[in-house]
């Protein structure tokens, strides 16, 4: 007990103090921390978006605190003042330029995604024929030509082998121990659902399975039932009509035919006379029509002869090209004593204005004009001749 005392009268400060000293000595041997952090005194300014965050809730205490009108008030004065500053010019000092920096990382120039190869053509995957050098003829043997088409058909990539039948795969897949030849279609979709919602028990197969006998037992008596028939219509046949039989069917036959003419005619006789009537509606607008006609077209002309009716040129495209213009040997500075063979130049000079567009065209004066004409216009005014010379005499 008496060494555990005197243990702690020992003096330790001298030691700690030497302690202290050394730490003190190593963290001065270090670099400071200054040197490393570079503190930004001024920073950037914010943002828009993050400014007018900044900005609003400083409105939001004192807006609260007073009445809904002062609140109001309050607000379009802000929006006043927000706009006076946006109007008002501040002349900002020019931020000096910053030195280009070239990044090492950067992908040099704008990115050009992976070229993608082009798909072979047809004809640069089968092998082309060697062709013979000039002046010698080519008659290959057979056997060149069987040799080129194996080597297209080695060189045509081949398609896998698609099944036609993708539901008796898709149940082999599934249960492989199944006989699939004797399996009927509906058996078959039966299965084929059962694997695809995933219900497939020993139980479920089994009944699909028992279903199909039943029903299969059902078809061979329809098909027995079906040939009972078949042999009794034959049987049928076979008999031959007594002669009373067959007069009978013959009179029979031609009441039936009388009978399907009476028909016939009445639906004539009836369609005629809703025709003729028809007829009549027509004939009857027409005449109305007819007078309207005339009595417009004397209007307008008698329009036409005071002034007051202006003409419309039509919508016809002038297709017809200017006749070439012979010129003499000895062309003179004048255009006016360039002659033509058949016209004067002031016609082409007419008809290049006409060829601009700056003048609606005349009418082509071709063949089918001319039977539009004889057909349109001489027609209505000798059907309308005698009533258009009631106004003038």
């Amino acid at each position: 007990m008496a060494g555990k005392k005197n243990w702690k009268r020992i003096d330790v400060s001298s030691i700690h103090e030497s302690l202290v000293e050394s730490n003190i000595a190593k963290t001065a041997r270090r670099r400071p921390i200054s040197e490393d952090i570079v503190i930004d005194v001024v920073g950037r300014p914010p943002s828009k978006k993050i400014a007018k965050k900044l900005k609003s809730p400083k409105y939001v205490g004192t807006l609260a605190q007073r009445g809904n009108v002062e609140r109001k008030k309050l607000i379009k004065l802000v929006k006043r003042l927000k706009v006076d500053s946006d109007r008002i010019e501040i002349d900002e000092p020019e931020s000096p330029e910053k030195p280009a920096v070239d990044d090492i990382w950067a992908d040099n120039g704008t990115k050009k995604g992976t070229r993608r190869s082009k798909d072979l053509n047809l004809y640069q995957v089968i092998p082309a024929v060697a062709v013979p050098h000039s002046g010698q003829s080519y008659n290959p043997d057979p056997s060149a030509y069987e040799e080129l088409v194996n080597a297209v058909v080695e060189a045509i990539p081949k398609n896998e082998r698609q099944s036609d039948e993708p539901l008796t795969d898709l149940i082999r897949e599934a249960l492989p121990s199944l006989e699939l030849e004797n399996l009927s279609l509906r058996r078959k979709q039966k299965l084929g659902y059962l694997i695809v919602q995933n219900k497939v028990d020993e139980k479920a197969v089994l009944e699909v399975l028992q279903e199909d006998s039943g029903d299969d037992s059902d078809a061979e008596e329809e098909e027995d039932v079906s040939l009972e028939q078949d042999t009794q219509r034959r049987s049928k046949k076979l008999k031959r009509k007594t002669k009373a039989q067959r007069n009978r069917q013959k009179i029979h036959m031609e009441n039936m035919r009388k009978i399907m003419l009476k028909k016939k005619m009445k639906q004539l006789e009836h369609d005629i006379q809703n025709i003729k009537s028809n007829m009549k509606v027509l004939e009857e607008k027409d005449k109305a029509a007819g007078d309207s006609k005339a009595e417009r077209l004397q209007a307008y002309l008698h329009r036409l002869i005071e002034g007051k009716a202006q003409t419309r040129f039509g919508n016809k495209v002038y297709h017809a090209d200017p006749e070439e213009v012979a010129l003499p040997d000895e062309i003179t500075p004048s255009v006016r004593k360039l002659q033509t063979p058949l016209k004067s130049p002031i016609d082409n000079v007419v008809r290049s204005i006409y060829r601009r567009g700056l003048v609606p065209a005349p009418p082509v004066l071709d063949r089918n004009y001319r039977n539009f004409v004889s057909k349109k216009v001489i027609k209505r005014s000798m059907k309308y001749k005698s009533k258009l010379l009631e106004g003038t005499t």
